[in-house]
């Protein structure tokens, strides 16, 4: 049969691998612990708790997110 080659270059279909899945939870964990930790120490330094915890939670979850969709838009 005569296939296209452009075709089989795509990666739609294939599945991420296992090293990608791992990395992609470490960089959640980073992306969302990392802001809501910030929030966390400037509510205590300029006594505003809890609400800047709120928002570096609010601001992680935004970007675990947007990290998931940008990293994954290749699969779907």
């Amino acid at each position: 049969m005569d296939h296209p080659i452009h075709a089989a270059a795509t990666p739609r279909g294939r599945a991420p691998s296992g090293g990608e899945l791992a990395g992609l939870g470490v960089l959640l964990a980073a992306v969302v612990v990392l802001p809501l930790l910030i929030g966390a120490v400037l509510d205590n330094t300029i006594h505003t708790a809890p609400l800047l915890l709120f928002v570096g939670l609010v601001i992680g979850i935004v970007a675990g997110g947007a990290v998931v969709y940008t990293r994954f838009k290749q699969y779907l």
